[in-house]
């Protein structure tokens, strides 16, 4: 009724009568919810009713979609029976936000109790019966929604600890029920005693409730909301037989409910399930039983079954589609370094009885929707190798299916896929074969990204292009490798350890910068996700590690976002305490891009060279390689759409730096060269402090797990740095010690030790 007590009611309340998902055929975490929509190339939408695709998304996230699917038909019924005597916004509100409670209490009270109005008036005319039976309903619904929803915050469903609904309130329902005369509201007092039955704490009374009036009331959405309830009586009372049997005819019965259902239907044992298929009256019931145990365990058993039950079933369809996808998923566990070992693997691992039944049911023609069946025996021939095979059953699906754009692309992609795995290497003639295929799939792929930008529903552009395009582009990167073309296997699927190698990197530089390319070479470079400026930034970044200053300059003038982006912190800064974030809020008078940090760190090089200022410019020196560096205030230096690049999703598992970038070998020298350089025990201590910060970085480079984290017990790892050493022994006096001992914990603790 109301969307967020209604959810609440369906984690908790309708919950009540769901069990643990223990089914020996079975193993399914319901923790989360279960997304069976999946990285598939195989469309759902293309051949399943619209009233079966919920069940493929059973997450718990579209609980609210559940939760107020029924809201829309509530609220018409309730305009229809009141015809307009109540607007549909304040009708709307009255009937699904929870926030109208104290209102309709106050309503209620007006016209039953003679109470006076605390609300600002809606000009209802509270003297017509409708409007009064309007709300007198809604007091007793509000109250039995109460105590369905009371027991929210738990998720222990075997040890819920609701409250029950009283015993009076029950019946006080029930003899609304049997006093209206009404049919429409009878209906619905029927099964609101229904649902206080359930929620009291006697719940075998609404087996009794039903029982006795099944007969007199529609087989309505609210008739089968109430054998839904009867149902999971029967499982509390551990009769699995009976509650499965009982959620199969819901299920079959009212799509609407065959979510819940499946989340309820759960037999514990093999005994369970053949108990409730022996109390199955009909061949539908029957298919109810087998579609549902079939969505949870062995789909390939449940087709056989309902198709020998009824070649024209409905829940074939989203069954078929369920068994492509498993299988699909199944199959991508597997390694090969070559398409000719790739292509013998997955057909040894093709499970063949799928594959007999999918032949045979598309040979027969004898099913609803003929064109699936034929599509996915397509699918399933190229798989096997079959490719001539998979191009006839695509020809027969064509000529079958009624005409649909969403189809004609399914059949492309599939087709596409066919001709792909022909393929045993690569060259001009099939990339021109290829090109009109890769072009189109990739147009797509951008239809559906400018949905997504657009906020449009998925439903608009259900096509599946994810899996396509990426299973096509890894099999055309393994051709090209096969043959030693590293470059056109990069710009396929790239590898983050390609730009490691100078050469590949020379190769790569080469080929972007080609002013002929090809349409096919231009096609996928346009969607590379590096470009050439960004391998001149890392060339450069790299040089800047190795101190090869002016060739990282030269580079550098070459990338737009070295000549642009501004360093968050000040480089030069060298502070007692390591904190980013306060060097990045902090005013920065100069601000230095990628470039002109570079050339500043030139020029103060030149003027070290010359012997200039040398305490100063070699400090400044080693501050900005210390900042450059993994712990400094500048590691944005570095970050760039190749070095850096598995932290923005290539390859997650890579995301520690490299070692070059924690190194702080560099900074160190530059410190030690202005420790040397110093005339003044302030300027020595300062140097000394700089170079025990790099002993303690690089030491935790060596020894600990993640230096992103430091180490772990840290008492065990506290060491006397030489830096801290010489700061005791022979600066103590100076300012600049006491600034230490006052901002630095880690050296507070070392002069403590050793007093």
């Amino acid at each position: 009724m109301m969307i967020k007590s209604f959810l609440k009611k369906w984690l908790v309340g309708f919950s009540l009568f769901a069990g643990a998902f223990t089914v020996a055929y079975a193993c399914f975490d319901d923790s989360e919810g279960y997304d069976r929509r999946g990285q598939s190339n195989f469309t759902p939408e293309v051949y399943v009713d619209k009233l079966n695709m919920p069940l493929f998304n059973m997450s718990w996230y579209n609980d609210f979609q559940y939760a107020s699917q029924f809201n829309d038909d509530i609220v018409a019924d309730w305009n229809g029976f009141l015809e307009g005597r109540i607007n549909k916004t304040d009708l709307e509100y009255f009937i699904v936000a929870d926030s109208a409670n104290a209102e309709l209490t106050n309503l209620y009270e007006v016209v039953f109790k003679k109470k006076k109005a605390t609300f600002p008036s809606r000009n209802l005319d509270l003297k017509n019966k409708k409007v009064k039976d309007f709300l007198e309903f809604m007091h007793y619904a509000r109250q039995v929604e109460h105590f369905a929803t009371n027991g929210e915050g738990t998720w222990d469903y075997e040890k819920d600890k609701a409250i029950p609904l009283p015993a009076e309130l029950v019946r006080r329902i029930t003899a609304k029920y049997e006093a209206t005369e009404d049919s429409f509201l009878k209906n619905r007092y029927w099964f609101q005693t229904m649902k206080a039955n359930f929620y009291s704490g006697t719940k075998r009374e609404a087996i009794t409730f039903f029982e006795k009036t099944k007969n007199q009331v529609p087989q309505n959405t609210l008739y089968y909301r109430s054998l839904a309830y009867v149902a999971g009586v029967y499982y509390q009372e551990k009769n699995y037989v009976k509650s499965n049997y009982l959620y199969a005819i819901v299920f079959e019965k009212c799509p609407a409910l065959r979510r819940v259902m499946l989340y309820n239907f759960h037999p514990q044992e093999q005994a369970d399930f053949d108990g409730s298929l022996q109390m199955a009256q009909n061949n539908d019931e029957k298919i109810a039983l087998w579609a549902m145990l079939g969505y949870y365990a062995d789909e390939r058993k449940a087709i056989e079954k309902i198709y020998g039950l009824n070649p024209k079933s409905e829940h074939l369809d989203y069954l078929l589609v369920f068994l492509i996808q498993n299988e699909e998923e199944r199959l991508k566990d597997i390694s090969y370094v070559s398409t000719t070992e790739y292509k013998q693997k997955i057909k040894e691992k093709l499970d063949k009885k799928v594959l007999e039944l999918v032949r045979k049911i598309a040979g027969d023609g004898q099913t609803a929707k003929p064109y699936l069946w034929q599509t996915a025996a397509g699918y399933l021939n190229t798989i096997n190798g079959d490719y001539k095979r998979a191009e006839q059953e695509f020809k027969k699906a064509e000529s079958k299916a009624p005409k649909s754009e969403l189809f004609e692309k399914q059949v492309h992609l599939l087709r596409m896929i066919n001709t792909l795995s022909q393929q045993t290497k690569i060259n001009a003639k099939v990339e021109k074969l290829l090109l009109p295929d890769l072009k189109w799939l990739k147009e797509e792929i951008n239809k559906k990204h400018k949905n997504d930008d657009d906020d449009n529903d998925d439903n608009d552009n259900p096509f599946r292009t994810s899996e396509g395009i990426t299973w096509s582009e890894n099999y055309i990167s393994l051709l090209y490798k096969e043959q030693k073309n590293d470059v056109m296997a990069e710009l396929f699927n790239p590898d983050i350890d390609f730009y490691s190698e100078e050469k590949k990197l020379e190769a790569m530089k080469t080929f972007l910068s080609k002013s002929d390319k090809s349409e096919w070479e231009q096609l996928i470079a346009a969607d590379y996700s590096i470009k050439l400026p960004e391998i001149y930034e890392y060339q450069a970044v790299n040089y800047t590690y190795a101190n090869k200053i002016e060739q990282a300059i030269a580079l550098m003038e070459k990338a737009d976002e070295g000549k642009e982006k501004v360093l968050l912190g000040n480089p030069f800064n060298g502070k007692i305490k390591d904190c980013n974030d306060c060097d990045h809020m902090s005013n920065q008078k100069i601000k230095y891009t990628k470039l002109s940090f570079l050339q500043k760190i030139k020029e103060m090089q030149d003027k070290v060279k010359q012997g200039e200022e040398v305490y100063s410019n070699s400090l400044l020196l080693g501050n900005a390689f210390y900042n450059i560096a993994y712990y400094g205030n500048a590691r944005l230096f570095y970050d760039g759409n190749i070095l850096y690049y598995m932290e923005r999703g290539w390859n997650r598992d890579r995301y520690n730096p490299r070692l070059d970038l924690q190194d702080q070998s560099l900074a160190y020298s530059y410190y030690k060269q202005a420790f040397e350089a110093a005339t003044t025990p302030e300027q020595k201590a300062k140097c000394a402090y700089m170079m025990a910060k790099c002993e303690r970085n690089t030491y935790y480079n060596k020894e600990c797990k993640d230096p992103r984290y430091g180490c772990d017990e840290m008492e065990k790892h506290f060491l006397a740095w030489d830096g801290f050493k010489k700061l005791k022994a022979d600066y103590s006096n100076t300012r600049y010690y006491k600034e230490i001992i006052n901002e630095c914990g880690y050296f507070k603790q070392y002069v403590a030790k050793q007093r």
